[in-house]
């Protein structure tokens, strides 16, 4: 049954390897999505949005991006895993390099803005609402993939080779205990409300676990997936969209610039991610590059921009 996960978890681990092009972009998915913003600020020309969303996207990596590489480096070190220490040491270079980056090109836009407070005021707002709402994401998806579908599914493997129970047990055990750390030094360390059932509720597994290991067993206990359920009694999100994913993957597919974007192109899928005020929905196909991207207003139910992609160069244009 656990080789079984771990072909699952290998799978995962190729697919997102399929997708991104450095190592540590699948904790950067928070400033990512504000690239999408980043662009068409750019393309709109309005450098007082331009200038809030690269402040936002400094923000995702100093709340979501450094946290989470800081918790796995202690890890690695406190276990002396060399391989992985040097690995998240390069991350988090490049963490603080795309931190860097966005920060410049902040005040820069910021010296080039005519944009109205009344503006600036409404897109702050937006921000606030799009960072809340990415806040949680990665604690909510510890057991998806990351450090646990790729590190900890490893020791796992080798440790069920060996029929080594007790140190499976407690390998997930330090993950319960990891991801109980994401919820506490993210969504909860910024204030967002009822995370705190979620961290406790982790570590009483961690402690299970521990117990368990403890006793020497000649099998793996029933109780030891428990962990990857605990997060469906994670709390209502504070931010809910108005509209259903279906309705925003109509509206999108609707447009005409997505039908004229996408004319020519086959096996075209869709995918639509709230974003805390408005919905983003990615048409893509087997080359996983973004063919093209709808934005739409969560409260109207309006396509307010698409932007099409060039897959091979990750570059994108806005729409008229």
């Amino acid at each position: 049954m656990m080789q079984n996960k771990i072909k699952t978890y290998t799978l995962l681990l190729f697919s997102i390897l399929l997708i991104v092009t450095k190592p540590c972009n699948a904790i950067f998915e928070g400033t990512a999505n504000a690239n999408i913003f980043i662009k068409m600020s750019e393309q709109h020309g309005d450098f007082g949005k331009l200038a809030l969303w690269h402040e936002a996207a400094a923000e995702c990596i100093n709340r979501i991006s450094v946290p989470m590489n800081e918790i796995a480096l202690n890890y690695y070190k406190s276990h002396g895993y060399d391989k992985w220490i040097a690995r998240a040491e390069k991350e988090a270079l490049e963490i603080q390099e795309q931190r860097q980056f966005h920060l410049k090109r902040a005040k820069a836009a910021w010296e080039k803005s005519k944009t109205t407070e009344t503006v600036l005021q409404a897109e702050r707002e937006k921000i606030a609402k799009f960072i809340a709402t990415w806040l949680p994401h990665y604690p909510d998806r510890f057991y998806n993939f990351g450090i646990y579908a790729t590190f900890f599914a490893e020791l796992q493997e080798h440790a069920e080779q060996k029929k080594d129970y007790a140190r499976i047990l407690r390998l997930e055990a330090d993950a319960a205990e990891m991801c109980a750390s994401q919820y506490e030094k993210i969504p909860i360390a910024y204030g967002l409300k009822n995370y705190e059932q979620l961290r406790d509720a982790y570590l009483r597994h961690a402690t299970l676990l521990r117990t368990l290991a403890n006793q020497s067993p000649n099998t793996l206990p029933p109780g030891i997936n428990i962990g990857k359920h605990i997060r469906n009694r994670r709390p209502k999100p504070q931010i809910t969209p108005l509209k259903k994913a279906d309705k925003i993957l109509h509206i999108a597919k609707s447009d005409p610039r997505i039908k004229f974007a996408l004319a020519d192109e086959k096996g075209v899928r869709e995918y639509a991610w709230f974003q805390g005020f408005a919905w983003t929905v990615s048409f893509y196909n087997h080359g996983w590059g973004n063919l093209a991207i709808a934005v739409i207003d969560d409260e109207i139910g309006k396509v307010v921009d698409v932007l099409k992609g060039e897959p091979e160069t990750g570059k994108l244009e806005l729409l008229d």
